[in-house]
């Protein structure tokens, strides 16, 4: 059964609105798969949530001269249908049918429905609400068809008072601890 997604009114889906691997668990629940990778050069962690019809994805980024202290994560949510209140959005939907309602969403909470938007011979995206809402498509024949929905959260920078969020990175470093001495040691 695929995990239904609600766009909120703010950032983010179903209620989460700021960087939490807690919250997502609380949310979505333990996910089908946990993907781990790290950077070649160790300066980032990417965690990927797989459950049906949605990703999270995680990325912790470093210093690069402190690779114990990360310096601000981000995380976005690869989904394959999302509630836009009164309208939905799919992979597969016709891009012109796309367009007017994410703008209807944006409009109904004040929002700017301006937009970027970038396209080469095969593919394209648009990129709405300060790149939080990112939309991609392939061409086929004369229609573009959605192939890529992503909703961003906005980056966080890892401060000392945020003892929650230090917690769980604390639990990724040693996780990510030991994986490295299990390969490289």
């Amino acid at each position: 059964m695929m995990t239904e997604t609600f766009i909120n009114e703010t950032y983010g889906i179903n209620g989460i609105t700021k960087i939490s691997l807690k919250k997502i668990i609380e949310v979505f629940s333990f996910p089908n798969e946990i993907n781990i990778k790290f950077s070649n050069k160790k300066k980032s962690i990417n965690i990927k949530f797989i459950y049906d019809g949605l990703e999270v994805n995680y990325m912790l980024y470093f210093f690069s001269e402190n690779i114990e202290k990360p310096e601000y994560q981000t995380l976005y949510f690869d989904v394959k249908y999302v509630h836009l209140n009164d309208d939905s959005i799919k992979i597969g939907d016709e891009i012109k049918t796309v367009i007017p309602k994410i703008k209807k969403f944006l409009k109904k909470y004040q929002k700017k429905s301006d937009f970027k938007y970038s396209e080469d011979k095969y593919t394209g995206r648009y990129l709405f609400d300060n790149e939080n809402i990112d939309i991609f498509f392939q061409k086929y024949r004369n229609k573009k068809i959605v192939d890529g929905i992503m909703i961003s959260l906005p980056y966080e920078d890892i401060l000392p008072e945020n003892k929650e969020v230090l917690k769980e990175i604390k639990d990724i470093i040693e996780i990510k601890n030991k994986i490295d001495n299990f390969f490289w040691k």
